[in-house]
């Protein structure tokens, strides 16, 4: 809830509509979004934190492979992930592993 609510969550709040967004599903093989997330939390469809983790990570990855760095989504890509792993590190104490 906390990453749907930041600013900068806007562009990864639903699945992208490949419609709207031309080359998305050629380029991104397994898109993710925070609705998703949010659905598979609630119907328990992560066995770990890790899972969730990877999920977010996967978000944030397929930004940064389709867009670019200094664009209004790429800067909010790396805001959120900001944001995703320094809440991460307060809950687990430390950074995530990989």
């Amino acid at each position: 809830m906390e990453m749907e609510a930041h600013e900068d969550a806007w562009p990864f709040l639903e699945p992208v509509n490949p419609r709207l967004v031309p080359g998305y599903r050629r380029i991104i093989k397994h898109p993710m979004d925070f609705g998703t997330m949010r659905v598979r939390l609630l119907r328990g469809g992560y066995s770990s934190a890790a899972q969730f983790r990877a999920d977010a990570t996967l978000v944030f990855d397929n930004c940064r492979t389709f867009n670019e760095d200094d664009s209004a989504v790429g800067r909010a890509g790396h805001n959120m992930r900001r944001f995703f792993q320094s809440r991460w590190e307060e809950f687990y104490q430390g950074p995530p592993q990989h």
